[in-house]
């Protein structure tokens, strides 16, 4: 847990969008929504493997080409050619690995107006692949015809994520082969109720109150799923929120420790202490503030 790199706080409206998506991508961007296609994140200087990228608006990703593997959250993700990614708010993404030829499209809509409460990772069947690249491209050309049809566009979008939830679904019921067991379940639902509670909530009941479990089956599950306690799992979600508001705001130490529910500043600071060997003060001092 020692590792102090930045996290840029990436959002599409402070990014030159260019840089993200290499020149020769094709970009539309409004107050609303920006679209891109054929972009390039190895070409990119913006994208940086290693490199922790906070993402504040939810994102829908189409991957055509090349491969790569990401960390999304607490997620160990594969992308190739097909892979389908919708991101909720604020998720927190590292770059592992890309090829050379990895090429997405994808868009961003923006102002809270579509809301993602599931990040989604899909590896599409090639009509399925298809169809969404033609159902990106017709919100490309009404997107980008004039007046701007707002409400046209994101019932469009809306309708993608739910094509995209639905295509989840049917691949999961058609592959029982595949399926996870009970336990691998148990423990995929584990971390999605980590990424969104940790700022608050770090006992073990609480998230085996949540799954309907014992706290002794949570605790047994989560270490064979993963060769890690229940504890190492909530505590790295939790460093990384500590490390975000770290990174991207002025608050003082005993502000952040309010917003993620310890008792008082001492309490939280020697939490961060333990899990990353610096106090919060000497982590603020050696990263600098990286707005981009």
């Amino acid at each position: 847990m020692a590792n102090t790199k930045n996290i840029i706080y990436f959002s599409v409206d402070s990014v030159d969008l260019r840089e993200v998506a290499g020149t020769e991508s094709r970009i539309f961007n409004n107050d609303d929504i920006s679209i891109i296609l054929n972009g390039s994140p190895s070409e990119s200087p913006f994208l940086h493997e290693g490199q922790l990228y906070q993402l504040p608006e939810p994102r829908l990703l189409i991957v055509t080409a090349g491969e790569a593997d990401v960390h999304l959250d607490l997620e160990q993700c594969h992308f190739a050619q097909g892979t389908v990614v919708v991101t909720t708010p604020d998720m927190m993404l590292e770059f592992k690995r890309c090829s050379s030829d990895a090429m997405l499209c994808g868009l961003v809509v923006k102002g809270g107006q579509l809301h993602i409460d599931e990040c989604m990772v899909v590896s599409t069947s090639p009509r399925d692949y298809a169809q969404l690249l033609r159902m990106l491209h017709l919100v490309w050309d009404i997107a980008s015809a004039m007046p701007f049809r707002r409400d046209t566009v994101n019932q469009m979008v809306a309708t993608m994520v739910s094509n995209i939830r639905h295509i989840k679904q049917e691949s999961e019921r058609q592959e029982p082969a595949a399926s996870p067991s009970r336990s691998q379940q148990l423990f995929q639902q584990f971390k999605t109720l980590v990424s969104r509670h940790a700022h608050r909530e770090r006992s073990i009941p609480f998230y085996a109150e949540q799954l309907c479990v014992t706290p002794h089956h949570l605790s047994a599950v989560v270490s064979r799923a993963s060769g890690h306690s229940v504890m190492y799992w909530v505590n790295r979600a939790a460093i990384l929120r500590a490390r975000v508001l770290l990174n991207t705001t002025d608050l003082m130490t005993y502000q952040i420790a309010e917003r993620l529910n310890f008792p008082n500043a001492p309490a939280f600071s020697h939490f961060f202490k333990r899990e990353t060997g610096m106090t919060p003060k000497k982590y603020r001092e050696e990263t600098n503030k990286r707005y981009v």
